[in-house]
């Protein structure tokens, strides 16, 4: 094993200093909170041999040695009301190809992730979206095996998960105004109209004639809620009470995470809201 001191640096600076060091024709990525399952590696890389394949990863599952907080957070992010078209990164699902994986489970060409490197690194968090997305391109394929599996320990709720959900948000947000190209897209800005939709509800509710037309949409979100975190909490052995309240709040956060993003027209890193072409690698802020 091979170790490279990389200073105080952001991790996705740190994949980019390994890969630059690396001969190897694939790269494996993991984050320092999560560890592989025997078979990662022999289920991943098979799909290298389709020259077709730039990338290759799988779902990045709680633990089931996280605490009842961390299991709530696994709960919710596994949640289809809270993830939608991504959920496949917190569970098993189908095999099938996809847009993105994230970064704490991902395989992919040396060659295609260097081409794009320093443009990539530029951002943090969702330095792992740009990367397949730029990957990707010319048809280039990038596999989902749901056998494929990293163990993920959470963010335990709720400052931990929320400042996450936060970050994530915010880099969405960003994307959406910058970089976005797909209309597909447009499901992301729905917790963004979650937020600015709570003040509309106010307001008709002062109304006598909206009263229960609003009423009657609050309450069935939460009985949808309710619903979802019972079914969630049960197959994450998390605490349903947790669950719920964590999924409103993850609702309400990334939404505003998004609209925080959108107005800024910067990601968390850095402040420039232009993305470095190769050979221009902006200096990092330590981690």
């Amino acid at each position: 094993m091979h170790v490279i001191a990389s200073g105080p640096v952001l991790p996705n600076r740190k994949r980019q200093i390994a890969a630059e060091a690396s001969t190897a024709e694939i790269l494996a990525f993991i984050d320092d909170d999560a560890y592989p399952d025997p078979e990662w590696l022999t289920n991943a890389v098979r799909h290298f041999a389709d020259p077709d394949v730039v990338g290759a990863g799988g779902p990045a599952v709680t633990p089931t040695g996280d605490n009842a907080r961390q299991r709530a957070s696994g709960a919710i992010f596994s949640s289809p009301l809270v993830t939608a078209t991504t959920r496949h990164r917190y569970v098993a699902e189908a095999q099938r190809d996809v847009g993105a994986l994230a970064s704490c489970n991902l395989l992919v060409r040396r060659d295609a992730f260097l081409r794009d490197a320093e443009a990539s690194v530029r951002y943090w968090p969702g330095e792992d979206i740009l990367l397949c997305m730029f990957a990707a391109r010319d048809g280039a394929r990038i596999v989902y095996d749901p056998t494929a599996l990293v163990y993920h320990h959470r963010r335990a709720v709720f400052a931990g998960h929320l400042r996450q959900v936060w970050a994530y948000g915010r880099f969405r947000g960003f994307f959406l105004r910058r970089l976005s190209t797909s209309r597909g897209d447009a499901v992301y800005a729905v917790p963004a109209a979650f937020v600015l939709g709570h003040a509309l509800l106010l307001a008709a509710f002062g109304q006598p004639r909206w009263r229960f037309a609003t009423g009657f949409i609050v309450g069935l979100y939460a009985a949808l809620v309710a619903w979802e975190a019972v079914r969630t909490a049960r197959a994450e052995r998390a605490n349903s009470w947790l669950v719920a309240l964590g999924v409103y709040l993850t609702h309400l956060t990334y939404g505003a995470g998004t609209i925080a993003g959108w107005l800024c027209g910067s990601a968390m890193w850095p402040r420039s809201s232009t993305v470095a072409p190769p050979g221009t690698l902006p200096e990092q802020p330590a981690a």
